[in-house]
């Protein structure tokens, strides 16, 4: 976990009706840390207001070149004030945060269920999962509609994407599990977006003895588990309820472990 002030190189509106903006930064030091499912908190402003850090999942990394990329929706005070920076200002960054994605050696058949801004946070995981020409990569990515699905021309051309949007302007019209077949094949599901989505996604692989693992997203006070602020109810082996800090054993959970509420 490193602080450091990025520069900012790029952050742009790339989904006019749905206010969804990319923001590229070179950070050297995090970037060489990172992995697929971590996250970062960016610091939205140098004033008082807002004061809280925002946490990002991480849509691209490059260690090569010290270059991260998130994707993020304009939704209130904290994501406003990140979407007025400009190209060559910096940000104080703390990252890379979190448990990512978990990858078992012997999983070939592989199924991607993303949906919103949880989409940007798959893409690192397919990208990783390409680079083994023998897995058979499929992606479910659902929105309501073409302009909230992101990132749909960056995921690798190998693996066979299906998309759902609420209002049929992509793909099939209605919800990603339009796409859930019956006898499902797969070694393991992963799993980011809305928590309906999530649920579905985890009832889905559960119900098929498949793994599956989902990123949760909670409310952030510090990301890195002091603060505890992010606490979601989970249950042990024995079912017993306990709770778990979504920034410190998060954002990635078995899926087996959470509960999902409306």
């Amino acid at each position: 976990m490193l602080l450091t002030n990025a520069k900012i190189l790029t952050n742009k509106r790339i989904r006019c009706q749905a206010d969804f903006f990319l923001m590229e930064l070179s950070a050297p030091e995090i970037a060489r840390e990172a992995i697929p499912g971590q996250f970062l908190m960016l610091t939205p402003s140098e004033g008082d207001s807002p004061f809280l850090k925002r946490p990002m999942g991480i849509n691209a990394i490059d260690s090569g070149s010290g270059r991260l990329k998130v994707i993020y929706q304009l939704k209130g005070r904290g994501t406003a004030a990140l979407s007025k920076l400009r190209d060559g200002e910096t940000i104080e960054v703390l990252g890379p945060l979190g448990n990512g994605w978990s990858v078992p050696a012997e999983a070939k058949h592989i199924c991607l269920v993303g949906g919103g801004s949880g989409i940007a946070t798959l893409l690192p995981l397919a990208l990783l999962l390409a680079q083994d020409s023998s897995r058979q990569i499929d992606i479910i990515l659902g929105g309501k509609s073409s302009e909230h699905i992101i990132c749909r021309e960056d995921f690798p051309p190998k693996a066979q994407c299906m998309i759902a949007t609420e209002d049929g302007s992509l793909g099939r019209q209605g919800m990603v599990d339009l796409y859930f077949s019956a006898q499902p094949s797969y070694d393991i599901i992963y799993s980011c977006g809305p928590t309906p989505m999530m649920r579905k996604a985890a009832q889905w692989a559960l119900s098929n003895n498949i793994p599956c693992q989902v990123s949760l997203e909670e409310r952030m006070g510090c990301g890195y588990g002091v603060c505890v602020g992010c606490v979601c109810e989970t249950k042990d082996q024995q079912g017993h309820v306990c709770y778990k800090r979504v920034c410190k054993e998060g954002p990635v959970f078995p899926a087996e472990e959470v509960f999902f509420h409306d």
